[in-house]
């Protein structure tokens, strides 16, 4: 079903355009920024790498998020049944394409990436290459100790790759900049669900991931001079009559998912994903000390397929999403071969049916997914629940 849409002012046009050819060549645009700035850059990989610790030891993070190309490379070290993120990651570093980067963070949400870090040191080494060890068993007492005692641990390797002090006031002044991202991404989701003839899923999702490798302080500058655009816009006359729905998965890839979604009238309005709210839930205490803060956010931050907790029940927390939400139904997209997210899905797919909400799951991959088939199925899932014309 295709809605008609609203006229935007060429301001908004403007922004959204920088924001979409910073993601067409993220590392192209990050080395630019590098040497211009002179700055280090310390790549990290989805997910939950506390980006405030990199930011407050004056490097640039660059949230690695794959691409389309380079697998032969990584099939060389990596097993073919590995998700495409991973591959793709390793690939574009294997190809000399990150080659930029002074050091990388790989979190250990998986089986793939507690290998990757290995593989990655062995055959492209880096001045800085540290992985993220979160803990699994976070309801326990001894969670929260040990969390920021490995914040402590990234805190020194950092101040050694950057040759400059982590103190807590530079800390809190990178949790204060991030906090003002994330609430300026909230404010421009909500204007998103109120008004997607304006600002369509496409968009509102590159903002997101464009957050992940431009310097926050452009990146704020942007998003606020976007606020302002479609304050002094025209104001949508169009009914909406998009049809509401919720993401889970990993990562929103293909991108052309979201334009499929855009053309088929549903508005995305809750998600779980590391490329969506995983990344703009929730903000860190201001207040207190700065690691403290850092390891608080993480152990109370959103279950997923990689980290979830007694306390927060994936499956109650994916219905009361979908319910709070006001959406229709939910799509899984999940990764082929990502282990966490395929785990998961039969509880999850039990847990909406039990709760009388549709659901669909589409298996994707980067750079390699027939769009047509893809299209296809969300079709006539949108029009299942309520999205014919």
């Amino acid at each position: 079903m295709s809605l008609p849409t609203t006229p935007v002012n060429g301001k908004v046009e403007q922004i959204l355009a920088r924001l979409e050819r910073v993601l067409e060549d993220p590392a192209g645009y990050v080395r630019q920024v590098k040497s211009d700035r002179r700055v280090k850059v310390i790549g990290w990989l989805l997910t939950d790498v506390p980006e405030e610790l990199i930011h407050a030891a004056g490097a640039l993070p660059f949230g690695i998020t794959g691409g389309r190309e380079g697998f032969s490379w990584a099939d060389a070290h990596l097993q073919t049944w590995a998700c495409s993120l991973a591959r793709s990651c390793l690939g574009l570093g294997l190809q000399g394409k990150l080659n930029f980067l002074d050091g990388l963070v790989i979190p250990h949400t998986c089986d793939t990436t507690r290998n990757l870090g290995g593989i990655w040191k062995h055959v492209r080494p880096l001045p800085m290459m540290e992985n993220y060890l979160l803990p699994r068993q976070v309801d326990r007492p001894s969670a929260k100790a040990y969390l920021t005692g490995e914040l402590g641990r990234l805190k020194a390797k950092l101040e050694q790759c950057t040759r400059s002090g982590i103190t807590a006031g530079k800390l809190q002044e990178s949790i204060s900049l991030y906090n003002l991202n994330r609430s300026l991404m909230r404010r421009l989701f909500a204007r998103h669900v109120r008004d997607p003839e304006t600002l369509g899923n496409r968009a509102i999702y590159n903002i997101i991931k464009s957050s992940m490798c431009m310097p926050k302080e452009e990146h704020n500058r942007l998003l606020i001079d976007l606020e302002q655009a479609l304050s002094e816009g025209p104001r949508n006359t169009v009914e909406n009559r998009h049809v509401r729905v919720a993401l889970s998965g990993k990562v929103w890839e293909p991108p052309e998912i979201m334009d499929i979604l855009d053309r088929g009238g549903a508005v995305v309005v809750a998600d779980d994903l590391a490329t969506g709210h995983r990344y703009i839930d929730a903000d860190v205490s201001e207040t207190g000390d700065p690691l403290d803060a850092l390891a608080q956010r993480q152990l109370n931050r959103m279950p997923c397929g990689c980290f979830e907790s007694g306390r927060r029940d994936r499956r109650r927390f994916l219905v009361d999403m979908v319910r709070k939400s006001g959406s229709a139904g939910i799509v899984f997209i999940h990764l082929k071969y990502c282990e966490p997210e395929n785990f998961d899905y039969p509880d999850m797919k039990s847990a909406c049916d039990s709760a009388g909400i549709p659901s669909v799951r589409v298996e994707t991959e980067l750079g390699n997914v027939s769009l047509g088939q893809l299209e296809t199925r969300l079709q006539a899932f949108l029009e299942m629940i309520g999205g014919g014309d």
